[in-house]
């Protein structure tokens, strides 16, 4: 969850999200589910710019998201790959040098073979 002081972020309904939301409780977006629904592969991919890195209600948040994931994904015949944190160094939004994967430098061509389900190139953050 991004600080409720910086709305700069915030989409109009994010920005109500914020001011109504009870205090006990938390909310937080996933930016990416990623299927390959022909050969039943599915993961969940959280992107950071600036180096970012998940805040605790999202670490808690997507540790209970990773784990039913898991489990559902097995009970439909779909092969979970896990959740993954794609991070970009400051002043980068696209892939290219100095990005990460659950913390593991990676090229754009791994990118694309871990999107495409070809090869796991780290093992899922949770």
């Amino acid at each position: 969850m991004r600080h409720a002081n910086d709305k700069s972020q915030f989409t109009p309904f994010g920005i109500w999200l914020q001011e109504y939301i009870r205090k006990d409780m938390s909310i937080t977006n996933l930016d990416y589910v990623v299927e390959d629904y022909k050969n039943k592969k599915i993961m969940l991919l959280e992107e950071k710019q600036n180096a970012g890195v998940l805040h605790t209600a999202q670490r808690l948040t997507f540790g209970v998201l990773h784990k039913c994931l898991k489990r559902a994904a097995s009970d439909s015949g779909y092969e979970y790959w896990g959740f993954f944190v794609l991070r970009f160094p400051n002043g980068a939004s696209m892939p290219g040098p100095g990005m990460t994967l659950n913390d593991k430098i990676i090229t754009s061509e791994d990118l694309r073979d871990h999107l495409d389900f070809k090869t796991k190139f780290c093992e899922s953050l949770f």
